[in-house]
Parts: C-alpha cells; sequence; structure tokens
C-alpha cells in the first residue's frame, strides 16, 4: 500500500512539472518570462506562508534559515530565472528542455563523486536510458545555441535545479516541510524582484490567457510541484526523485497536442518508452550516505 501510495505520488509530480512546461508557453506569449517568475512567486509565498500558520508547522531559524534561502535561490531563482531567460535571448525551447532534463546524469555523477549517494549498475544504466529517451523524444526540436549567452543561461538553470535538489536531500531541518517551502520561495522572491525589472513590464495583462496561466503556474507550479518534489526527496533522495523528470519532456509533448495542436510523432512514443525503462530502473533505491545535518523531528512530523 505504502508502494501505491509512493507511485502515485510519483505520477501526480511528473503531470504537474509537465503542465508547467505547456502552461508556461500560454503565460509567456503574453507577459515577459521573468515577470511571469516574479507574480507566481509572489503569490505562491503568501499560499506558502498561509498554509504552514494554518497547520502551526515550526519556522526554521539560524543556520536552518539561511540554508534553506540558500536551496531557494538556486532550485528556484536561478533554475527559472535562468531557463527562462535562456527562452527569452532565442535558445531553442527543446534545447532547453533537453538540457535541464538532463539534471539526473548530473545529479547521478555529483552525488557519486561527492560519495553521498551509492548507485548501482541498473541504476545508472536506467539514468542514462532516461537521458537517451530525452534525447530521442526531443530529437527533432533540438537547435544550436544562438548565441553562448544563452547558453550560458541554460548551464545556470541547470545547475540551480541539479545543486538545490542534492543540497535539499542532504538537510534536515526541524521546520515543517510548508514552512521550509515558504522561506525557499521568499528568497527566490527577494531575488526576482530585483532582477525581473530590467527584462521588460511587471504588468499581468487582464486577459483570461494571462491571468488563468498565470494562477496554475503560481498554485500549481510554485505551490503543489514543490511540496511533492520535496515529498519524493525526503522519500527516494536526490537521484531518484530528479530521475522522475526524465519522462517529463514525452508528457509534455503529448499534454501539447490540445492545447497546441503539435502532432505526436513516433519520436515521442518511442522516447517515452526508453525513458519509462530508464525510469524504472533508476527507481531501484540505494542506501543514502549520511545526512549534512541531524536533527530532531519537528512537531509538524510527529
Amino acid at each position: 500500500m505504502k508502494a501505491l501510495r509512493v507511485d502515485a505520488l510519483g505520477i501526480t509530480f511528473i503531470l504537474v512539472w509537465a503542465s508547467g512546461y505547456v502552461v508556461g508557453k500560454l503565460a509567456t506569449d503574453v507577459m515577459p518570462p521573468l515577470t511571469v517568475m516574479l507574480w507566481r512567486f509572489v503569490l505562491a509565498l503568501a499560499a506558502l506562508a498561509a498554509i504552514a500558520a494554518i497547520r502551526r508547522e515550526a519556522w526554521p531559524s539560524g543556520r536552518e534559515l539561511w540554508g534553506l534561502a540558500g536551496i531557494g535561490i538556486l532550485m528556484f531563482a536561478l533554475q527559472f530565472g535562468g531557463l527562462y531567460t535562456a527562452l527569452a535571448e532565442g535558445m531553442p525551447a527543446g534545447t532547453v528542455a533537453l538540457i535541464a532534463c538532463s539534471s539526473p546524469l548530473l545529479i547521478a555523477a555529483a552525488n557519486a563523486a561527492l560519495r553521498w549517494e551509492r548507485l548501482s549498475p541498473a541504476r545508472w544504466l536506467g539514468i542514462i536510458l532516461g537521458v537517451i529517451g530525452v534525447v530521442i523524444t526531443l530529437s527533432d526540436r533540438v537547435g544550436r545555441p544562438p548565441s553562448s549567452t544563452a547558453l550560458l543561461w541554460t548551464l545556470l538553470g541547470l545547475v540551480g535545479l541539479a545543486s538545490g535538489t542534492m543540497l535539499q536531500a542532504r538537510l534536515r531541518p526541524t521546520s515543517g516541510p510548508t514552512a521550509q517551502g515558504t522561506v525557499e520561495v521568499a528568497a527566490a522572491t527577494i531575488v526576482m524582484a530585483a532582477w525581473a525589472p530590467w527584462n521588460g513590464s511587471l504588468a499581468i495583462p487582464l486577459t483570461a490567457q494571462a491571468l488563468s496561466s498565470y494562477l496554475w503556474l503560481a498554485i500549481g507550479g510554485s505551490v503543489i510541484a514543490p511540496l511533492m518534489l520535496f515529498a519524493l526527496i525526503r522519500r527516494r533522495g536526490a537521484t531518484g526523485a530528479s530521475t522522475l523528470l526524465l519522462v517529463v519532456p514525452a508528457v509534455t509533448a503529448i499534454a501539447s497536442w490540445p492545447v497546441f495542436g503539435t502532432p505526436i510523432g513516433p519520436l515521442t512514443i518511442i522516447g517515452l518508452a526508453v525513458a519509462g525503462l530508464g525510469l524504472w530502473l533508476a527507481q531501484r533505491r540505494a542506501a543514502p550516505r549520511p545526512l549534512l545535518v541531524t536533527t530532531a523531528p519537528s512537531r509538524s512530523d510527529r
């Protein structure tokens, strides 16, 4: 029964994360990318803080507070700011998705190099197959970077996602999970508030497309998805949680069909099959190394 719940959480996470790409396209068609980021973080911050207060969760302080703030800057501000800026610089969306969704391989390699996590040969094979599946899915959409600047922004986004995920897995704070998310999004909001004004208007158009896409990105993409990701990291570790991203490009392509009319080609189906096989192999759990911070469980976890 426990395995069934974990699988359901993983499937839901994949669907919500993939929806962010589809809805993000709708939002950025009518708003500057970093404007979308700023205001989705503002609304997500208010929602997370309210949930944490209602649940009476313990709040982080001291070293824990600063650690969570740093993770938030990496995982939210640097990841999304870097990837969306790359798109605005003309980087093809397929290339951005390919680089971002190869993060499980980077995370696995970094964890192995740091001896934070031991992976079996089957899990390594699964991650490599998953990346191959991503390449197959996106092979007809990948283009050359228009400039070294666009490539750099994409790589910075990848580093933000990978390093934030790894550090999230290493910490065991005493505060509640929603309170942790509040601190992380608050830190990202501060960074984005300084960054977004340099990249266009901060106004949200009062249209159905702009408002509906914005609301979903704020609640689904910045509240629901991160909380699910944190839960998956606690249960599966950084590598296990991040490997779910391997099937996101294929799921995104399928979801884009009814929204944008983009037909599903054979490469999407083949890529999904290969990535799915890789995901199955990569989910074989390995014993993690001792955690960086060990503290007593919070009142909200009891």
